[in-house]
């Protein structure tokens, strides 16, 4: 049975990561949907712009108005401040969401108040005395909020004071020294804890970790993800983040009832979260294989592009482009089958050496995928095979050839290093 499902905010790491996750899913039909301009308008097919944000008031009317237009079945949160909105929702949402109740939700947001719920469990830091009463340094961090976005070692009392007396509610506690690890966890329909994976949270960059790796097994941050599964009881995809005190003993920093960006590392070891959160929160049946091998998620910044291009026919050069230093060109072969899926045809004009058809095959790249091949052995000028007015567009390598074919036909013409514009990596 196909499942719709709505993330907001989409353009987030967290709703990138979901999409990533979910686009290839064959029982899922994502959308997405954000408040404000964001990547996530190249990357979601379905997507939609709304004016309410967790902030601004109207957003579960105007979830509700996209969950009825779409058939959506659940909703999958992308940033931790919508969480405790779609949590005190409830019914009000016409579609389940993939959040814990609200007290739970409430819990979570707020790092003193996890720390109150779960200082009985024994790995909650020590608070920190009031200021001129506490030894320095100690850690200070928002207590609402997300990633490292404000947190500090504070070393004496007055930037203890000043953070007191800022306005901002902050949790301060004893300072934690050593490593630093994120445990994305995954719990049943019911909340038990099926799998708990450490990772080193290697480089971060604006609270985000951008390079992730697996971490060594320890016994004492297992403990701690069965503790804290049975007793918030989270459902699907969650984690935590520990670090190591002055003994090397791992401390709670926060606990978040959501994806976390960089669970992609699970994901390529073969635990999808967004996808098993889905299932848990819709009351799907799923076990978990964990599987292990070496492996690091580094992130940096990609290139999406939307183009105005309108075209109805692709002529494509065969050497040095759809073939480059003697292989395939991975990117103009996803094109071709994007192509050949939207009904676009492709025509092969080359200049080549040999026999066009036995070197497509040589290469196993099938020759159905083109309208016809043009093997042009006079001489003759490429724009010569393109009609008058055709609406097309010219690929080739060769900037003389490009050159010739935008002067005499009018029409875009591109190099290879200019063929990812073309993908449609959107669902």
């Amino acid at each position: 049975m196909s499942m719709s499902v709505l993330v907001f905010p989409c353009g987030s790491e967290i709703g990138l990561e979901i999409h990533a996750a979910l686009r290839h899913a064959k029982d899922v039909r994502l959308h997405g949907a954000s408040s404000v301009s964001d990547h996530g308008e190249f990357v979601y097919a379905r997507y939609r712009r709304i004016a309410a944000s967790a902030d601004s008031g109207g957003l579960v009317e105007e979830l509700n108005a996209l969950i009825d237009e779409w058939a959506i079945d659940i909703v999958l949160p992308a940033h931790d401040s919508v969480i405790p909105l779609l949590a005190a929702a409830g019914d009000r949402l016409h579609a389940r969401a993939a959040v814990p109740d609200l007290d739970t939700a409430t819990v979570c947001r707020n790092k003193n108040l996890t720390y109150a719920r779960l200082r009985p469990l024994g790995f909650v830091p020590e608070d920190a005395a009031a200021p001129g009463e506490a030894t320095y340094p100690i850690f200070a961090k928002p207590a609402i909020g997300q990633g490292s976005h404000g947190a500090e070692r504070v070393d004496h009392a007055v930037r203890h004071r000043q953070l007191l007396d800022s306005g901002t509610e902050y949790v301060f506690s004893e300072y934690l020294p050593g490593a630093e690890h994120t445990v994305d966890c995954i719990s049943d329909g019911e909340g038990r804890l099926l799998h708990a994976a450490a990772r080193r949270r290697a480089r971060i960059k604006s609270g985000i970790s951008v390079r992730t790796e697996p971490a060594p097994a320890d016994p004492a941050v297992q403990a701690m993800a069965a503790a804290i599964a049975g007793e918030l009881r989270l459902k699907g995809g969650w984690f935590f983040q520990v670090r190591q005190d002055v003994a090397g003993a791992p401390k709670l920093l926060e606990v978040a009832p959501r994806i976390a960006g960089s669970m992609g590392l699970s994901r390529m070891r073969g635990i999808n979260y967004p996808l098993l959160t889905v299932y848990a929160h819709l009351g799907r049946p799923f076990s978990v294989l964990a599987q292990d091998w070496p492996l690091v998620l580094d992130r940096a910044l990609g290139n999406r592009y939307r183009t105005g291009l309108d075209y109805a026919r692709v002529y494509l050069d065969l050497d040095d482009t759809l073939l480059v230093r003697g292989a395939p060109e991975p990117m103009l072969m996803a094109l071709l089958y994007q192509w050949s899926a939207r009904k676009v045809p492709v025509v092969l004009l080359t200049r080549h050496a040999g026999v066009p058809q036995d070197t497509l095959a040589r290469h196993h790249i099938c020759e159905g995928l083109f309208e016809r091949i043009v093997h042009l052995r006079d001489g003759s000028p490429k724009s010569a095979a393109i009609a008058a007015g055709e609406s097309a567009i010219f690929i080739d390598d060769a900037f003389r050839e490009r050159a010739d074919v935008a002067v005499a036909r009018g029409i875009p013409v591109f190099d290879v290093d200019a063929m990812e514009q073309l993908l449609d990596l959107r669902a």
